[in-house]
């Protein structure tokens, strides 16, 4: 009698741990919001400014983005990062810790821009992949920041930004 009781009561706490690891999300790998509001921002981005053919890398490590700064990567919640294999052809969405945050990273964006579109960093570069650099778009809204160089003209960069101002 005594082993039955005491293989209930084990029952009953086995029950008890399963159904509170599956609450909680760590059997079932749950996303972050901010991971999946990421993606989807460069989903719609992406969409907008013409597609993907280039693109061949996938990150989620602020690290792999080269615009940003130790210090900068330090105010980064979530990134969402694709590029293709010269890291021309690149789109990066990224949630900022807080707004001071996103602030600070959208000025490391604007320096990232014109580092790239100095003369010597672009002699590289075919002149396709120059017009990329320089009419790359970058911007802020709330929490998040973005950089979009998917194409050589300004219009289509923008028309990402938009997408994402309107997801936002």
């Amino acid at each position: 009698m005594k082993n039955i009781i005491k293989f209930n009561t084990t029952v009953k706490i086995v029950s008890f741990l399963i159904f509170s690891l599956i609450i909680t999300g760590v059997i079932f790998n749950v996303p972050a919001e901010g991971k999946t509001k990421c993606k989807s921002l460069c989903s719609a981005a992406l969409k907008a400014s013409g597609g993907s053919e280039n693109l061949q890398y996938e990150s989620e490590d602020a690290i792999d983005f080269g615009a940003l700064s130790a210090s900068a990567r330090k105010k980064v919640k979530n990134i969402q990062y694709i590029c293709d294999s010269k890291e021309c052809y690149s789109l990066c969405v990224i949630e900022a810790k807080n707004a001071a945050g996103a602030k600070a990273l959208c000025k490391q964006l604007k320096k990232y821009k014109k580092n790239n579109c100095s003369s010597a960093y672009l002699k590289d570069y075919s002149l396709t992949e120059q017009e990329v650099f320089k009419n790359a778009v970058y911007g802020r809204k709330g929490k998040y920041v973005w950089y979009i160089a998917m194409s050589g003209s300004k219009q289509v960069n923008k028309n990402g930004q938009e997408a994402i101002k309107k997801k936002l």
